[in-house]
C-alpha cells in the first residue's frame, strides 16, 4: 500500500511583483499600439533608455518623445499604424527586491506612410525597477532577426520580380530588333 501524496503548496514570494509586471507589460503594450506616447512615458523612467526596432537609441522622456513625433507625428511620418501583441518569454529574474528583468517576443502590424503594411515577429528584453512601490521600465531593447524578415523576405521577393520583369523586358526587345532587321534586309 503506498502513502496518500501530500499536496504542498507552491507559494512564489514574488507573485504580487509579477502580477504587477504582467500589468506593466499589458500597459506597455497597449500604449505603444494606440501610439500615446504620453501613455507610455507614464510606464517609464524619465531617464529610460529604449533601443528601437530601426537600432536608434533614444534616453530619457524627451528623448523617446522627440523620437515618437518624428516618426508618427509630424506633417510627414513615417509610420501611419502600428500595433504589436507581446508575449513574456520566461518569469522575470529579480536582482534583489528592487529590480527584475524580462524578455518575450512581439508580433507587430506596421502599416507605413508610404503604403508599405507588414507583419515582424521580434524579440524584446526589459530591465525595471520598483520605487515606491511602482514598477517602471528603466531599460526596453526590441530587435528583428538581422538575415530573416518580412521586409528581407518583401525585397527578395522583388528582386525576383524585376528580374523575370527585365527577362521579358529583354526578349521583346530582342524580338523588336530582331523584327526590324529582318524588314532592313527585305
Amino acid at each position: 500500500m503506498t502513502a496518500p501524496a501530500v499536496a504542498y503548496a507552491q507559494t512564489d514570494p514574488r507573485e504580487e511583483d509579477r502580477k504587477q509586471l504582467r500589468a506593466l507589460l499589458t500597459e506597455v503594450e497597449a500604449a505603444i499600439s494606440s501610439l500615446d506616447i504620453d501613455r507610455f512615458l507614464k510606464s517609464t523612467d524619465p531617464e529610460a533608455t529604449i533601443t528601437w526596432q530601426n537600432g536608434e537609441v533614444s534616453r530619457g522622456a524627451a528623448a523617446i518623445r522627440t523620437y515618437h513625433q518624428r516618426m508618427v507625428g509630424t506633417a510627414s511620418p513615417v509610420v501611419k499604424k502600428f500595433t504589436t501583441k507581446a508575449t513574456l518569454g520566461a518569469p522575470a529574474v529579480f536582482y534583489g527586491p528592487e529590480v527584475a528583468v524580462a524578455y518575450g517576443t512581439n508580433a507587430d502590424h506596421y502599416d507605413l506612410v508610404g503604403g508599405l503594411d507588414f507583419d515582424l515577429n521580434a524579440n524584446w528584453s526589459t530591465t525595471v525597477y520598483k520605487r515606491g512601490g511602482q514598477w517602471k521600465v528603466a531599460a526596453l531593447h526590441f530587435s528583428t532577426n538581422l538575415f530573416d524578415n518580412a521586409l528581407l523576405n518583401r525585397a527578395e521577393r522583388s528582386n525576383w520580380y524585376f528580374a523575370a520583369g527585365g527577362f521579358v523586358l529583354g526578349l521583346i526587345l530582342l524580338w523588336v530588333i530582331a523584327r526590324v532587321r529582318r524588314r532592313k534586309t527585305s
